[in-house]
């Protein structure tokens, strides 16, 4: 493929929601029957995005593909636990999955952390995320064994973590 990686802004906020909306509505195929994705496209939640993208302890970055959003990652460092960062998003859209972009972007984040002097990382995926999953053990994380419900999505999530990075 032929994608561009960029740091993102806070300009792309409305774009990052839509790939996280896209996401979630994505969830639907392991969820429970009825679930519901959050509402992310609101006002507020581009605000919470513009407002984490910048900060500035937050690494994040997006793919375009001939001027089209393909997907976002990000990291900032994990509350409470020095030399660690959380992962707090990677999420590409259907036409790109399976084309090598996640471990790109994954790697680009990585690499990141690393220069920015984090030894670890972790984030939360939904439990029932297979493809996901399957993904992020491909990619060295190994869960942590702790799961919880998230309350405003709605579903179980696991911990992962890295550790070293490199």
């Amino acid at each position: 493929m032929s994608w561009a990686v960029r740091p993102a802004t806070a300009a792309d906020a409305g774009t990052m929601t839509e790939t996280l909306a896209i996401g979630f509505d994505g969830y639907r195929e392991f969820a429970a029957y009825g679930w519901q994705p959050p509402d992310v496209r609101s006002d507020p939640e581009r605000a919470r995005m513009r407002a984490r993208i910048g900060t500035a302890t937050t690494w994040a970055m997006i793919a375009e593909d001939h001027g089209v959003t393909a997907g976002h990652a990000g990291f900032f460092p994990q509350p409470g636990v020095a030399g660690s960062a959380h992962l707090w998003q990677l999420f590409v859209r259907p036409a790109w999955w399976g084309t090598g972009l996640a471990g790109e972007l994954l790697g680009l984040a990585l690499e990141a952390a690393i220069e920015q002097g984090y030894r670890r990382m972790r984030f939360y995926t939904p439990r029932d995320h297979a493809r996901a999953r399957r993904f992020y053990e491909r990619e060295g994380f190994v869960t942590t064994d702790w799961e919880g419900l998230e309350e405003p999505l709605g579903l179980v999530l696991v911990e992962y973590v890295r550790e070293p990075l490199g």
